[in-house]
């Protein structure tokens, strides 16, 4: 995050963050090396994807691996989805595994706003301030 962080302050504030001694491009490099590690901007896209399952379906699973990525399954019964919830919990304890349940999508996009919503606008924008900073033109996916 704090390479994220330099990236948008030397994008969109012409300042420098917690890297100033390193060129743009190296700031760049830096985080596209640790995305292919952590794989960041794919987790938050996966989440993105949720969001649409979660608006259809009312009830859905997200999982994520420890490789970054993210599973979800969807289910319209939320009695369906708490006992699929229970047994994935059991089978694989060392995940992250979260149930997502509302009754209107506006409820969705209000309780986990800071996953979906927001995530859209920080990959936007952390795209965005890597093709600024490294004259790369081409899509970031």
């Amino acid at each position: 995050m704090a390479l994220a962080s330099e990236i948008l302050a030397r994008t969109f504030e012409r300042t420098v963050g917690p890297f100033p001694d390193l060129t743009d491009k190296e700031v760049v490099q830096k985080f596209l090396d640790l995305d292919k590690e952590i794989d960041l901007l794919r987790t938050l896209r996966g989440l993105n994807a949720a969001d649409k399952a979660v608006t259809e379906k009312r009830n859905a699973i997200l999982i994520f691996s420890t490789t970054g990525e993210l599973e979800v399954r969807e289910f319209r019964d939320s009695t369906d989805a708490l006992r699929a919830l229970f047994e994935l919990e059991k089978q694989q304890p060392d995940l992250d595994i979260v149930l997502v349940r509302a009754d209107t999508s506006d409820d969705v996009r209000l309780a986990f706003r800071n996953y979906f919503s927001d995530a859209r606008d920080f990959i936007n924008l952390i795209e965005d301030g890597c093709r600024n900073l490294s004259g790369v033109t081409k899509d970031l996916n």
